[in-house]
C-alpha cells in the first residue's frame, strides 16, 4: 500500500472509492475526481493490496446475507403499514357503524 494520494493525469489528487463486484469486494481504489464527468482521465490503481480467497469468499457471503436481510426489512416493513392501514379503516367503518346505530337508536326511540 502506498502512502500519499496519487495526481491523477488531470492534475487533481485521486480519490479513494470502493470495489463492490465479486472478484475484488470491499477493495479500495483510487481513481480520478472527475469520473463520470465528459472528459476525465481514466487513472485507476489499487489502495488496498489483493484479497485473499477466503477473504473474498467471506465477503461476498456476507454482502449476500445483508442484501437478504434487507429485503426481509423491506417487506416486514410494507407488511405492518398494510396492517396499521387496515386497522385504521376498521376503525373508521366500526365509528361509522356505531354512529348508524346510534342514529337508528335515536329514531327507535322517537317512535316509542
Amino acid at each position: 500500500m502506498e502512502t500519499g494520494i496519487p495526481i491523477c493525469r488531470c492534475g487533481l489528487e485521486a480519490k479513494i472509492a470502493t470495489s463492490w463486484t465479486d472478484d475484488n469486494p470491499g477493495r479500495r481504489f483510487f481513481c480520478c475526481k472527475n469520473y463520470g464527468k465528459e472528459g476525465h482521465r481514466r487513472f485507476f490503481a489499487w489502495y488496498d493490496a489483493t484479497l485473499t480467497p477466503r477473504a473474498r469468499v467471506v465477503i461476498v457471503g456476507l454482502l449476500r446475507k445483508v442484501k437478504r436481510m434487507e429485503r426481509a426489512r423491506r417487506i416486514e416493513r410494507i407488511c405492518w403499514l398494510c396492517l396499521l392501514i387496515f386497522s385504521i379503516t376498521m376503525v373508521l367503518v366500526m365509528n361509522n357503524f356505531s354512529m348508524v346505530m346510534w342514529n337508528v337508536f335515536g329514531e327507535v326511540m322517537k317512535l316509542v
